[in-house]
């Protein structure tokens, strides 16, 4: 099974990162586990996009080869990164290679509510006509991720642990089916 995991962020030090590496310790021998570099993906720009650039292709390529995908989002300002966000912009045009695609979101933030509020702005874009992702019914929301995460990736939180665990076994029989 392929899974492509995205982080929403572009800085090597991001929290989320320690969750994207907490999959890969977890579940990279299971499941065949590729990230997609945010940071490769140039600005949306519509008078490029019916010949878009190499990595624009890449990336809808790895959106193509995967049976599911992570999505492991930051809150900044009580929504999205915009990197993030230009990628879902790329991803809803001319090939909208996120249509039906089954998505697992979650995030991490160092204060108390997660990123309840980024999810809530996530999920209706990924909702949107354009996109039409397949949104998985449960959502991680990760408080305190740099008490709960180490910079390895190993989770420090039994309860937190438990409960993306059991989201991510969830989320893989459902694309079993």
């Amino acid at each position: 099974m392929n899974i492509l995991v995205v982080t929403g962020s572009i800085s090597e030090q991001s929290n989320n990162r320690r969750i994207a590496r907490w999959f890969d310790k977890h579940y990279g021998e299971r499941v065949d586990l590729k990230h997609l570099p945010l940071v490769l993906v140039p600005m949306f720009n519509q008078d490029i996009e019916e010949n878009p650039p190499a990595e624009v292709q890449d990336m809808r390529r790895l959106f193509k080869e995967a049976d599911g995908v992570v999505m492991i989002a930051p809150e900044y300002n009580h929504s999205i990164p915009g990197v993030l966000k230009n990628l879902l912009d790329w991803t809803s045009r001319v090939e909208p290679v996120l249509k039906d695609k089954p998505v697992f979101v979650l995030g991490g933030s160092t204060g108390r509510f997660g990123t309840l509020r980024g999810q809530i702005h996530l999920t209706q874009i990924l909702n949107s006509p354009g996109i039409g992702a397949k949104l998985f019914g449960r959502q991680v929301q990760v408080d305190l991720v740099d008490q709960k995460f180490t910079p390895e990736g190993d989770c420090t939180d039994e309860r937190m642990e438990r409960s993306i665990t059991r989201a991510m076994e969830a989320f893989l029989a459902s694309i079993n089916g």
